[in-house]
């Protein structure tokens, strides 16, 4: 069988299978490489920004120059997110060996699909930088 790409979850039962499984199931399709992307950590991270500050103000009056400011300082900004570390391999099938792999940090995205075509398109990216899917030019038959 030969593909583009097939998911793991079309061949692998398991709700969260482990990497031999899915090693298996590519070896069963006769797929080329699979790659393989697992969650490392969760870490919360918090930024904090200045409170509000308006400008100063300057005036020219006649011979006069003054400088002013009025204001108020508000409370410090936060900005709270999750930062998602995760790890994304790529296997030979046939040589059963890693041939890349990589950690990729990524924040909560505004829209899902947005933030995974975005994963995608970063690991892609990698990989053709590489040269690592040369091998895999007539289609990559992975998972």
């Amino acid at each position: 069988m030969h593909c583009d790409a097939l998911p793991s979850y079309s061949l692998v039962p398991e709700e969260q299978p482990d990497e031999a499984s899915i090693i298996k199931a590519a070896q069963k399709v006769d797929a080329d490489g699979a790659i393989i992307v697992r969650p490392i950590r969760l870490e919360r991270k918090t930024e904090y920004g200045p409170g509000y500050v308006p400008p100063p103000w300057f005036a020219h009056y006649g011979p006069y120059f003054g400088a002013g400011w009025y204001g108020w300082y508000g409370a410090p900004s936060v900005y709270r997110y999750n930062e998602y570390i995760s790890e994304t391999t790529l296997y030979d099938v046939a040589k059963s060996e890693i041939v890349w792999s990589g950690t990729i940090r990524t924040t909560d995205p505004d829209d899902v699909p947005t933030g995974i075509k975005n994963y995608v398109a970063a690991v892609m990216r990698d990989l053709n930088e590489k040269d690592l899917l040369a091998k895999f030019s007539q289609g990559f038959g992975g998972l």
